[in-house]
């Protein structure tokens, strides 16, 4: 088992080392997400944390993740410190525990703090409030991510997270940053294909596309048209993927 743990949280070292043994039975305070990967809340010495757990993992993957490169977790507990040390906000890193054996990855626990920003899910109802302030600083805030060189693997709404501080300020952090990449200088052809991952309502998307090509002195509809062309295209590269995949089943 090779595990890092922040040395803040050393104190918590025993209950994260158990991770591995007792996850499955262990109780927690609220499943937050079950899919191919599962995440719980937990509340250890007073301190919330997320443990979010990579389980399924391919034979490829996990002779890689042994071999050849990081894992999924030790990516994300990196990746972290690294966004921190930009000034990019994201849940505190606390630990990461890899399972081997024979060199083979096992299986991967990324454990950060819990956070109290909300899924940017809301996103999916505009219009029908006024969430101008919102798309505006949401923008502001992915330009800035952008500008530091950062290109989030899955840009979609529930993996940023926003709080609302008054009417016209809100907060941002980025989650699920296991697939980030990191480049000098980003073109505006990576902003977009990059943009064009953000899964919230067509209108709110038109209206970021648009406010993002203003502060970069970008023509607007051209903008905004490539954009749309690209989420579009992307769409349908996925709708076929997931006909195909029923095809296959049946």
């Amino acid at each position: 088992m090779h595990s890092i743990i922040n040395p803040k949280y050393l104190h918590l070292r025993d209950f994260l080392l158990s991770l591995p043994y007792r996850f499955e039975t262990l109780q927690c305070d609220a499943v937050l997400h079950t899919g191919r990967n599962e995440v719980r809340l937990y509340t250890v010495a007073g301190v919330r944390l997320v443990v979010k757990s990579f389980a399924r993992i391919s034979w490829l993957n996990r002779v890689a993740y042994g071999l050849l490169r990081p894992s999924k977790a030790v990516r994300a507990y990196q990746y972290a410190q690294r966004l921190l040390a930009m000034g990019i906000d994201t849940p505190v890193p606390v630990a990461v525990i890899d399972v081997r054996e024979g060199g083979v990855l096992r299986h991967s626990f990324f454990i950060s703090l819990y956070s109290e920003y909300e899924s940017l899910d809301v996103l999916n109802h505009y219009p029908g409030q006024p969430l101008e302030p919102l798309l505006d600083m949401l923008t502001d805030y992915i330009l800035k991510v952008h500008d530091c060189g950062v290109l989030h693997g899955d840009l979609n709404a529930s993996n940023i997270l926003y709080r609302k501080v008054d009417e016209e300020y809100y907060l941002f952090q980025l989650i699920d940053i296991n697939r980030l990449s990191f480049k000098r200088n980003l073109s505006h052809n990576e902003r977009l294909s990059n943009l064009r991952k953000l899964n919230c309502n067509p209108v709110a998307y038109f209206y970021i596309l648009g406010r993002y090509a203003q502060v970069l002195n970008e023509r607007e509809e051209a903008f905004q048209l490539r954009g749309m062309s690209m989420r579009l295209m992307d769409d349908m590269r996925h709708r076929a993927k997931m006909r195909l995949k029923q095809k296959i089943k049946h």
